[in-house]
């Protein structure tokens, strides 16, 4: 078994480690199955290893004999590492070497997509789709750049990098269900005849016509955040237990507007909260931001109608505080530092909602 700690490798460790070269040169299928589970799993490292692999296929169309000191050599070159001294024949063969370089990449990259087999952990809590064939169809994304894929109903999906969406050619007649591994943002043509369902290993999202991403990468929380619409958010485990237990009440997260949840591995739960970048939901005129000596609570009311977010304060401890500004160029939290700042208060964002603390101001 390969113990070997890949993430602290650079491109001219690649190119020079026994297990890639087997990989790359032998074309060894036990070391090919490693290394493509691991390039999922590390997406990050796409870049050197595509570079590094393009690199030893330049090195094979010429000589793949090469000793260790050679090796190193041109790899430290392409590092761009500074070598002053080398011998006319390697500094020749590595202008070779680089003018076939971008094709082999190319080609790798294809031949990578084109064969590029899932993990087989990353499919077994796929759902079992109930049409009579179960026939279904997977695209998987290697590519730098998103794809959009249009489902049969309508349905909008943006498929990101390095990211698996399963689901059948033909919906059932009563739900709507994909399988997602990685990430992607869904824009769902609305049935309330057909909810649609988006399974990933840990959490099942439900909806019925809105828009949200879905973040299932490898070595992250799970996460849905929520751009337009409503949305319902359950653990596949709570899931299951309700069904089996026949549970009436929903077991679910409800997630509306810059709101998201993320799912913790470790404590299995749900953990709602407001997106990093909340984004107006409505349009206001520059002129409802500008005030002057005004009562703070009008200011709270707009954050609450401009965002969608519930802004909770002691009215009474408060009553005596007034606010004079101009919040039209901020981001929610830049104008909310202000008004605690002007106010003396502090905020916390709590359950996807925002708490003020206040002692209140004097007249």
């Amino acid at each position: 078994m390969n113990t070997t700690d890949y993430t602290k490798f650079d491109f001219e460790d690649f190119a020079q480690d026994e297990y890639f070269r087997k990989w790359v040169i032998d074309r060894d299928v036990q070391a090919e199955n490693f290394w493509t589970t691991w390039l999922f799993e590390n997406p990050m490292f796409v870049d050197k290893v595509q570079l590094a692999k393009a690199f030893l296929y330049a090195l094979e169309e010429k000589d793949t004999s090469l000793d260790k000191a050679s090796l190193e050599m041109i790899t430290d070159e392409v590092a761009g590492q500074s070598i002053q001294l080398k011998p006319f024949w390697q500094r020749t063969f590595w202008r070779v070497a680089a003018s076939i370089l971008f094709f082999l990449a190319l080609g790798w990259w294809y031949q990578v997509s084109s064969n590029f087999t899932v993990p087989k952990k990353q499919l077994e809590t796929a759902p079992v789709f109930s049409n009579s064939n179960n026939d279904f169809i997977e695209k998987r994304n290697l590519d730098t750049i998103i794809q959009k894929i249009i489902l049969a109903d309508g349905t909008t999906v943006t498929l990101y990098p390095f990211s698996i969406l399963r689901y059948p050619k033909e919906f059932e007649s009563t739900k709507r269900e994909v399988y997602l591994a990685g990430k992607a943002f869904f824009d769902v043509m609305k049935n309330v005849k057909k909810p649609f369902w988006v399974y990933t290993d840990h959490i099942s999202t439900q909806v019925l016509g809105t828009s949200f991403l879905v973040n299932s990468m490898k070595n992250k929380n799970v996460s849905v955040e929520v751009k337009t619409g409503k949305v319902s958010v359950y653990t596949r485990k709570d899931q299951e237990r309700a069904k089996q237990n026949l549970y009436k009440e929903s077991v679910g997260v409800v997630l509306t507007p810059n709101q998201k949840v993320d799912y913790s591995t470790q404590e299995e739960r749900l953990l709602k909260s407001i997106v990093e970048q909340p984004v107006a939901l409505i349009n206001l005129p520059i002129t409802d931001f500008i005030f002057d000596e005004e009562p703070v609570s009008e200011a709270f009311s707009l954050l609450e109608r401009m965002y969608g977010i519930t802004v909770i304060f002691d009215n009474k401890a408060m009553e005596n505080c007034y606010l004079t500004a101009n919040l039209s160029d901020e981001s929610l939290f830049k104008k909310l530092d202000l008004i605690c700042k002007i106010t003396h208060s502090t905020y916390e964002k709590t359950d996807a909602q925002i708490i003020i603390h206040s002692e209140g101001c004097l007249k």
